[in-house]
């Protein structure tokens, strides 16, 4: 039963041995097999003795290798095959075989039947071969087949593994791997060659080994869209866009472009774009759990922003992302005026500033703060006309009522409600200083912009703040008698319009970009090391190895009798 190199199954490829040993050795491997359990084949009895005889001429011994191969047969002949159709001489012999008539040329018809059927035929065949010890395999067929069914040696010598040309599709070398845990030692040319036909589960494996890369761009091997979009969204996910992520269900992509993006939404109380969105929103309670949510480089990052809020001094890429102003304004309380032509920021800071001195009522600060920003000439025009109505109401206030008109006459070409301030102006300086009503803006004694709706509630909060305070209540009672006046005659134009536009006022409500983490790889979707996905990898090796598997069969010594 030696083969054309004096070899028999399962022995390593250049050994040498005796007849009787070859004979020998393959009862030993023929009661192995028989002894494991199998599935129950064909009623109607065993064959007789003159039929196994002539069965021996195909390779095939014993009564039970006969039924199955015979079950095996019979299955081949009604095998759903591709596009070529099957060999007639290989079913005219498939069928003398079943009618009584076994040949040697058996295990090549089962071969041209195999190379045109479908896989599924192909893994089937080959483990009824292995399980009933037939002897149609080649030396190295055999060694490979006991490997890949997990009945031979796991680990074999580079040599005894198939060649690149017999193991086209590197099936076999990924089982191999995936058996030994040497995923990781695949080289990329083997990695090229499995990536089109290999489950998703497998290459998620390779990914997690560092063996398929992006720079490989892999994504492009593969057919089905779902598949390149996730190897990319896996590999390359700043590639990805939006559509594309919620096609797939990436989660964590579609929720940080719809922060950036700036959506109303709900987030969930505690997760990272809601302690994001809550930062933005100037919420410094945040800060500490959001460091949690961030990688180290975004938590030095939040580090230095606070640390910056103590002097007021910040990074230029801090100032230039206009998402974290308004968390830099509730870190930041400014002492003393603030110098506008530092930043954009620091500008806005100064005109807010400049307004919340005024309603305090702090007035000599108000007035330094105004001149900062009268004399920066550089920024926003609206921001420029803001702080010149202010430098004239604090004129109108002190009774300069000659520096209230200059100021305002310089923005009222272009401000509708300047305009009005103009004329207030104006009129006031028609009346006797002693007939003069009292100058300032009834809310803005309230600390709201002229004209709010909330100044009820306001006054209110305001009277038990300052309940054992007379002259304070005093104060505010004189402010919400005015208001109520001008209410009841619905006549305001006594009142110097402060803010022009409370909107100029505002700090932006855009994400903060640079707070976000960068987007991160999508985690993998598939179960590591499925037992589906290296049932697929052992078939497809099984059905690639075929051609080097078959051969004809090795008969054992004449003297030789098997068992019935």
């Amino acid at each position: 039963m030696t083969d054309e190199k004096g070899l028999i199954p399962g022995q390593a490829l250049g050994a040498s041995m005796s007849r009787a040993e070859m004979v020998e050795a393959w009862r030993e491997r023929r009661r192995a097999r028989r002894s494991k359990p199998s599935e129950p084949v064909a009623d109607g009895g065993d064959p007789d003795g003159f039929a196994l005889r002539r069965w021996r001429r195909a390779g095939v011994f014993g009564a039970e290798a006969v039924r199955r191969v015979e079950l095996l047969l019979n299955d081949l002949l009604d095998a759903e095959c591709g596009e070529r159709a099957v060999p007639d001489w290989a079913l005219r012999t498939l069928q003398q075989c079943l009618d009584g008539d076994p040949g040697p040329q058996l295990p090549s018809a089962v071969r041209a039947v195999l190379e045109v059927a479908e896989p599924s035929h192909t893994v089937a065949a080959m483990t009824v071969i292995h399980e009933a010890g037939l002897p149609w395999l080649t030396p190295s067929g055999q060694q490979w087949l006991d490997h890949l069914m997990g009945s031979g040696a796991t680990i074999l010598e580079q040599d005894a593994r198939p060649s690149v040309s017999e193991d086209a599709s590197g099936a076999f070398a990924v089982q191999y791997a995936i058996l030994n845990g040497e995923l990781d030692g695949l080289p990329s040319a083997l990695c090229a060659r499995t990536l089109p036909w290999m489950p998703l589960g497998v290459v998620d494996d390779l990914i997690d080994a560092g063996v398929v890369t992006w720079d490989g761009e892999p994504w492009h091997l593969r057919s089905a869209e779902h598949d390149r979009h996730y190897l990319l969204a896996r590999l390359s996910p700043e590639q990805v866009d939006p559509r594309t992520a919620v096609t797939i269900g990436w989660k964590d992509a579609v929720q940080r472009r719809q922060f950036l993006n700036g959506e109303d939404i709900e987030w969930e109380e505690g997760s990272r774009y809601d302690l994001l969105q809550c930062a933005a929103d100037g919420d410094t309670s945040v800060l500490k759990e959001l460091e949690y949510f961030l990688p180290r480089p975004l938590v030095l990052r939040l580090r230095r922003i606070q640390d910056g809020a103590l002097t007021g001094n910040w990074d230029p890429d801090v100032l230039a992302d206009r998402g974290l102003w308004r968390l830099m304004s509730a870190l930041w309380e400014p002492k003393a005026a603030v110098s506008p032509g530092r930043s954009d920021f620091h500008a806005l800071a100064a005109l807010r500033y400049a307004y919340d001195v005024i309603c305090a009522g702090d007035f000599k600060k108000a007035r330094a703060q105004t001149d900062k920003l009268a004399a920066y000439e550089e920024g926003d025009r609206r921001q420029h006309d803001e702080a010149w109505n202010m430098r004239a109401y604090l004129a109108l206030l002190d009774g300069d009522l000659d520096s209230a008109l200059i100021a305002l006459t310089s923005i009222a070409d272009h401000h509708p409600r300047a305009e009005a301030n103009l004329e207030l102006i104006k009129r006031r300086r028609g009346i006797p200083r002693n007939d003069r009503p009292h100058p300032s803006n009834p809310y803005l004694e309230l600390g709201l912009p002229n004209r709010s709706d909330v100044w009820r509630q306001r006054y209110r909060d305001l009277r038990r703040e300052y309940a054992d305070d007379r002259e304070e209540a005093a104060r505010l009672n004189r402010a919400m008698r005015r208001i109520q006046q001008a209410a009841q005659a619905e006549d305001w134009s006594g009142f110097f319009v402060l803010p022009l536009d409370a909107d100029v006022f505002e700090l932006p409500s855009v994400p903060p970009v640079t707070l976000v983490p960068p987007v991160e790889p999508m985690p993998r979707q598939t179960a590591p090391e499925d037992p589906a996905d290296l049932d697929a990898v052992r078939r497809r090796a099984v059905t690639d190895l075929l051609p080097t598997l078959l051969n004809a069969p090795r008969r054992p010594d004449h003297q030789h009798r098997t068992a019935t």
